[in-house]
């Protein structure tokens, strides 16, 4: 009886600092996988996305999500902005500009003169759309706790995958509704002629000097407007896939 306590009493004094050593071994061991997951997770926002001439957003693999750890919920960050934005823009602007390349000729224009003025009505809220997306990633964003060298690098692929798109969209929807609004002004001019008005595909000829300057003091104002929401739109094209 007297051997078996002094086995018991051995036991726990030699088990008990052992279990205490595996246990802090386990835990650094942990600690461990941080500077690897920054690293890779660095590495990946270099070479897929700064790197790049053109804009790419790529998706996450579930290898990729593991090496990275919790830093992969950083990048969700950008993926969720991205993802968000192409789903407005789908149902925004592409019909949107489906339905201006449908305006072919002068008689098309007067014929799609209610759709057109449907289309400038709803596109004056699409920019705050916008700007509510972008603030959401911008909070957070700002509420990320990043070690300096990731915070570097993570900022110039924030930079380039949300500052500058969400940019070049904003202006894109400030001007649309402007344009849209021409368009339909001249719609209604045309219309308003009546007989005072010859249509040949898409020449116009007006019967007096006065209605041909109404009609150029709205196109002076359109073509520019135009000219710049379609440089705009292809580079929002470019920056948002």
């Amino acid at each position: 009886m007297q051997y078996a306590i002094k086995t018991s009493h051995f036991t726990r004094t030699f088990l008990m600092p052992l279990m205490l050593l595996m246990m802090i071994f386990a835990v650094s061991g942990c600690g461990d996988k941080e500077p690897a997951q920054r690293k890779a997770f660095m590495d990946f926002l270099q070479s897929r996305i700064l790197d790049k001439q053109v804009l790419a957003v790529p998706q996450l693999s579930e290898a990729e999500k593991k090496q990275f750890g919790d830093y992969s919920k950083d990048y969700a960050i950008i993926t969720g902005f991205h993802h968000q934005m192409n789903t407005e823009l789908d149902s925004s602007l592409v019909p949107v500009f489906a339905g201006m390349n449908g305006v072919n000729s002068v008689n098309a224009l007067v014929e799609q003169r209610d759709d057109l003025k449907k289309m400038a009505d709803s596109s004056q809220n699409w920019k705050e759309k916008i700007i509510t997306l972008r603030t959401q990633a911008d909070t957070q964003h700002a509420a990320l706790k990043q070690p300096d060298d990731l915070k570097k690098v993570y900022d110039l692929a924030y930079e380039k995958t949300v500052v500058k798109p969400s940019e070049i969209t904003e202006q894109v929807f400030e001007l649309l509704p402007q344009v849209l609004n021409l368009i339909v002004a001249k719609a209604d001019f045309i219309k308003s002629q009546g007989k005072d008005v010859t249509i040949t595909g898409n020449r116009l000829q007006f019967s007096n000097q006065k209605q041909l300057d109404k009609y150029n003091a709205i196109q002076q104002q359109l073509v520019p407007l135009n000219a710049q929401l379609m440089q705009l739109s292809r580079q929002m094209q470019q920056m948002v896939r």
